[in-house]
């Protein structure tokens, strides 16, 4: 996969008392998701008013495209088909150690099956919400919340770098 883009959280003048070395890699797959209306698919925290892309963690043994199905299903609620290759995001987040590869798709949403919220993820009254375009995406991963679903303003800052590089890489996909 061909890299989108690379942050560091320290050459983006990011820096906390709690910063650690880099001790630990995740990975996971992540996904622009449009509906038959070609209205994107955003995860909205209503703790925190912030909004992120559907995906997560590969889970060990799992491929990447396995990991991208289940995290959209259990997120979302919906299957998706049409996946498609947008790249790979590198993150060195040193307030936390970790450095987070993410593998990036574009795909179709097809069948609505139910969700399979964890208990946190309920508790941070996460849910889905399309909205009209990847533009009015951006501006909602933008313009809302101050701190992540861990409480981090970082955290935050350096994943609505993140979901803005997928989104713009998925602008001119044929959906």
């Amino acid at each position: 996969m061909n890299l989108l883009v690379s942050h560091d959280q320290h050459e983006l003048g990011y820096f906390t008392d709690d910063d650690t070395d880099i001790h630990f890699t995740r990975r996971a797959a992540r996904a622009v998701i449009r509906n038959d209306e070609n209205q994107v698919a955003l995860m909205h925290f209503a703790k925190t008013g912030s909004y992120k892309l559907p995906g997560g963690g590969i889970d060990e043994g799992e491929s990447i495209v396995e990991a991208l199905h289940r995290e959209v299903r259990e997120e979302s609620g919906f299957e998706i088909t049409n996946v498609q290759e947008l790249g790979l995001v590198e993150e060195d987040r040193y307030y936390c150690g970790m450095h987070q590869t993410s593998y990036c798709f574009a795909a179709k949403a097809q069948k609505f099956v139910g969700t399979e919220l964890t208990e946190k993820e309920a508790a941070e009254g996460m849910e889905l919400r399309w909205m009209d375009s990847i533009d009015l995406a951006i501006a909602a991963i933008e313009n809302n919340g101050t701190v992540d679903e861990d409480g981090d303003q970082i955290g935050l800052a350096m994943m609505k770098l993140r979901e803005i590089a997928i989104l713009n890489a998925s602008k001119y996909l044929d959906n």
